[in-house]
């Protein structure tokens, strides 16, 4: 390994089976029963990057399950932005699996590229990419609940950050403890010295990431630089009244929340995709309340709140209550507001024209692209030890080869388009699985579906059929790997 990676790897014989349960763990023990996040009989998988943070989530959580009767899985996302220290921690984070003999999931992307491409915050791109991953196991079922490692440092950066930048409470909240009861920080209220320290009494195995000590980084330079100053000139106890103060602004941003949806509810309407409201309504609410209700009906329509910023949501009002009937305003996701005499209407931006359909055969293996999509896609077939060593971030399911009609199609989205996906008693129609999915109307049109003679195989981001589906006894799986076009 080079030492100019500042990348350590400490043997994984050093590992010891069960460490004797300590005070920082007897205290992080009691808070997890005061506001529990996992259940007996729960498939839980610890997200570990390798750090030290996430090495010993893994190890707490390791301790907890027999108690609390859940189920453990390690998690891991390969970002690919340090070359080969990158697959140097995967490595390891698979080796740790190996060790705790739980099921190891990986997931990849080159962060950087995608980023490049979008023209946006690597960050927030390799946060994107992460999250979807975690969260498109869970949907395929291979695990309930995912927990990440964010501790009360990270907490208190993440506000500072928000800060600097301008924010309203919801920013002040920070990071949450539980992300749509799905995804949990468990290491909320644990400091980062508390950690390292019990890492070292543990004598815990973890990887350095040479990218936390670059201060190109806007994060790392609150973290290295002006955290401790306002620490050491101003309030050593600054970190814990930030992350004191994110906890009462959730709290605040919750009520107002509740209270701008119970005062918009008989007035807010939902129309083929749309979300309507009286603009007479909004006029006689407080401001407070008509902004986020205005943010709550762009989240529906978006399926998401992400890129949605105080700017566009003050914009968004002072349209809202002050603009003629027949104007239109452009909102980030895709979306338009216009109005419409009293009526504010938020809706997907309507295409011009009917969408490009589109129809092409597969013959595996083969490379197909797909000019309506943007996208390129590789079929290809692999054993089925590689297949689970691989993962696709953009969420194709495992086919057994040997099940498919020698005749396939790739084609777009169809109305009527109905099959029954692997796990469903019975079959049930495409549309309504987006509905459930959420998937906003504008993306549907052109949604890829690899169709045969005998009926749907899948829809991207969804289960197989259940006849096409991988299944243990498998030899051969078709994996299905999507890129951009050049």
């Amino acid at each position: 390994m080079s030492p100019n990676l500042q990348h350590v790897v400490l043997q994984l014989r050093q590992l010891k089976p069960m460490p004797t349960a300590t005070d920082l763990y007897h205290r992080w023990l009691a808070e997890t029963r005061r506001h529990p996040f996992v259940r007996a009989g729960e498939r839980i998988a610890a997200a570990v990057s390798g750090g030290p943070d996430s090495v010993l989530m893994l190890d707490f959580l390791a301790g907890m399950s027999g108690g609390v009767g859940f189920q453990l899985a390690i998690v891991h996302f390969n970002h690919h932005l340090r070359g080969a220290e990158s697959d140097e921690d995967e490595r390891f984070v698979r080796s740790l699996a190996e060790r705790y003999g739980v099921p190891f999931f990986r997931g990849e992307a080159r962060v950087a590229e995608e980023a490049r491409k979008r023209r946006r915050n690597l960050e927030a791109t390799a946060r994107e990419f992460r999250y979807r991953f975690f969260l498109s196991l869970i949907r395929q079922g291979k695990f309930d609940k995912v927990a990440t490692a964010h501790t009360l440092d990270d907490q208190a950066e993440t506000v500072l950050l928000h800060i600097l930048r301008g924010t309203g409470t919801r920013g002040l909240g920070g990071i949450h403890y539980n992300l749509n009861n799905k995804v949990f920080r468990p290491f909320l209220k644990l400091t980062r010295t508390e950690i390292e320290e019990e890492i070292r009494k543990r004598d815990l195995p973890f990887c350095v990431d040479s990218t936390n000590l670059d201060t190109r980084f806007r994060r790392n330079r609150v973290r290295a630089e002006l955290l401790p100053m306002l620490e050491r000139e101003y309030n050593p106890e600054l970190k814990r009244l930030l992350s004191e103060l994110a906890a009462r602004a959730r709290e605040d941003e919750s009520y107002l929340d509740q209270q701008a949806r119970e005062r918009a509810g008989a007035w807010r309407l939902r129309e083929d995709g749309a979300e309507k409201i009286s603009r007479s309504v909004l006029r006689n609410m407080p401001p407070t309340l008509a902004r986020r209700v205005l943010r709550q009906m762009v989240s529906e329509v978006a399926n998401k709140a992400a890129g949605i910023t105080h700017r566009h949501t003050e914009a968004l009002y002072r349209f809202a209550v002050e603009s003629q009937s027949g104007k239109r305003l452009q909102l980030p996701q895709g979306l338009v507001a216009r109005t419409e005499f009293d009526w504010l209407i938020i809706s997907p931006e309507a295409t011009k024209g009917k969408p490009s359909e589109y129809a092409y055969e597969v013959a595996v293996p083969c490379t197909i692209s797909v000019r309506e999509m943007g996208r390129s896609l590789r079929f290809k077939i692999v054993g089925a030890e590689e297949a689970d060593r691989g993962y696709n971030v953009l969420e194709w399911p495992k086919l057994d080869p040997l099940k498919l009609p020698a005749r396939l199609v790739l084609r777009n989205w169809r109305q009527g388009d109905r099959y029954c996906p692997l796990g469903f008693q019975k079959s049930v129609k495409v549309k309504e699985l987006f509905r459930r999915s959420r998937l906003p109307l504008i993306n549907r049109a052109g949604w890829p579906v690899l169709d045969s003679e005998k009926g749907i195989v899948c829809v991207r981001g969804f289960p197989a059929t259940a006849w096409a589906a991988q299944k243990k006894d498998s030899r051969e799986v078709l994996l299905i790997h999507e890129t951009h076009l050049a």
